[in-house]
């Protein structure tokens, strides 16, 4: 069992921190000859490898095999840096990646900060959970790929690896689908946004944006490369109004448009059976374009006026014996989580899903507060934890005067960071089910991806710190710390982010 170090001198450089580091004699002279030596099957190493390539010429560096005894899992790791160079030990690609991403941290890649030398360390590293990941909505605004390969490069710094991408809601649907294409030629275009300032009143400038499949893949291959998941989002049966519009049948009543506001439509979907078989065809696209297991469905904030208006809905739930609209809700989703079972995928769902009976094996993500979680758990579903308390990213950083607009709330970087996902007694049992933690980052008010960034930074680090190491080791000075020396890759980079001050 790895112990967390408490050494006074331990480099306070890595973050989040290790679960133990151990300074060793003689320091690493940076500058002589480089080169690599891999005792591990090569697809395991080559991507650590690629990540660093600028390090080659400098830095001797081993790769070498670990097993199950010596590494706790497979995000684990072991690095070392003497003089002689640097040695990497892992399971999987994902420790060797994680490895990689703490000796870029070490030895910083940008010319302009290496340090002549590096003190010789001994770390041996490995997360508390397995989830540790970032949502971004790009339904209300949408960001180019090559924004988002910067927010992939920050995540995999920071070991983050799932990224949660919301594709579809009332605003705009985003994704290419081949065999339903006005989702994107009409779904994904809006007569304007609400006017910056005046929530209420439109902008009067149309807004568009759509990732095309060719998209898709090349951001899951980026992030895969990075020991990153992309899990993508298609909400349903709710926050449908621009599918809707694309495609009225879908819907009920007269065609809407895609709406120009934010918050909640009014708008879903119908229970015909030609929008279940669309649905069905919009999965298997998904499923086809994201190789994870995962794919959220959504399932939260559903009106239920216009089922209960709709003569194909009550014929539904007689049918179905049912016993009203919102048991219809946990109808849809098992039948469509029925479908992504089929696809070989697992459906997630906002926390909303556990009150109208949702699919057995759905993953249930946990917005508003830990309660769900556990309940969650104790109803045999497994957990991932995002309360909005401490992991939404679009509240307010400061006062809301010396900000920019921003949804409402306050959630800083130390509120990130005390934040204790098993705090309030979980069971063994329970806490077996919660498979990690995520910032999310709703898009309403961040309209750019300098925003995004610094809407994301630091919080995002203190996240990161929450999802891999326990919870003694959050000191929120060392913490400080820590982050301004992995601030300095990022503005090398020209990546975005918020100050620390307070």
């Amino acid at each position: 069992m790895m112990q967390a170090s408490t050494h006074p001198s331990s480099p306070r450089l890595i973050l989040p921190t290790p679960v133990r580091v151990v300074p060793a004699e003689g320091r690493l002279e940076l500058g002589g000859p480089g080169g690599v030596e891999v005792a591990a099957p090569e697809h395991d190493a080559a991507p650590a490898l690629r990540l660093l390539e600028p390090l080659r010429g400098i830095v001797p560096m081993r790769f070498q095999q670990a097993d199950a005894q010596t590494l706790p899992g497979p995000d684990a790791y072991a690095l070392e840096v003497a003089g002689g160079g640097a040695t990497l030990r892992a399971r999987s690609l994902a420790g060797f990646l994680n490895a990689a991403q703490s000796l870029r941290q070490l030895v910083p890649m940008e010319p302009a900060l290496r340090p002549a030398d590096v003190p010789a360390v001994r770390v041996e590293d490995a997360p508390r959970f397995s989830w540790r990941g970032l949502h971004v909505d790009v339904a209300r605004h949408w960001f180019p790929i090559a924004d988002l390969e910067r927010l992939v490069d920050t995540m995999a710094l920071l070991k983050l690896n799932r990224l949660h991408w919301h594709l579809t809601d009332d605003q705009g649907w985003r994704l290419e689908i081949d065999a339903w294409p006005r989702l994107v030629e009409v779904g994904g275009r809006r007569a304007e946004s609400p006017r910056r300032g005046a929530r209420t009143e439109g902008d009067g400038r149309p807004y568009d944006g759509h990732y095309t499949q060719a998209d898709a893949r090349h951001l899951v291959a980026y992030a895969a490369a990075r020991g990153i998941t992309v899990v993508p989002e298609i909400e349903m049966p709710g926050h449908a109004q621009a599918a809707i519009a694309a495609y009225p049948r879908l819907g009920h009543g007269a065609p809407p448009e895609v709406w120009t506001r934010w918050g909640i439509s009014t708008r879903i979907f119908n229970v015909r059976d030609e929008t279940l078989t669309a649905l069905d065809a919009v999965l298997e696209e998904v499923a086809a374009l994201f190789p994870g297991p995962y794919v959220h469905l959504g399932g939260d904030e559903v009106p239920t006026e216009e089922w209960a208006a709709c003569p194909a809905a009550q014929a539904r739930l007689a049918f179905e014996q049912l016993e009203d609209p919102r048991a219809l809700q946990g109808w849809f989703l098992r039948r469509m989580a029925h479908t992504l079972r089929k696809l070989g995928k697992r459906a997630v769902g906002w926390d909303e899903i556990l009150e109208c009976g949702p699919p057995a094996d759905a993953v249930v993500m946990a917005w508003r507060d830990a309660v769900h979680a556990r309940t969650a758990a104790r109803s045999g579903h497994d957990v991932v934890l995002c309360p909005m308390t401490h992991c939404y990213f679009d509240h307010y950083q400061g006062p809301p005067e010396t900000e920019p607009e921003a949804i409402g709330g306050s959630t800083d970087w130390r509120d990130v960071l005390s934040f204790d996902p098993l705090a309030g007694g979980w069971s063994e049992s329970e806490r077996e089910r919660l498979l990690g933690v995520q910032g999310n980052l709703w898009s309403e008010y961040i309209p750019d991806a300098a925003h995004l960034e610094y809407m994301a930074w630091p919080r995002g680090a203190a996240l990161a710190e929450v999802a891999w190491s326990a919870p003694r080791q959050h000191d929120p000075v060392d913490f400080a710390g820590r982050w301004a020396h992995v601030a300095q890759h990022l503005d090398a980079r020209g990546v975005a982010h918020r100050g620390i001050w307070p």
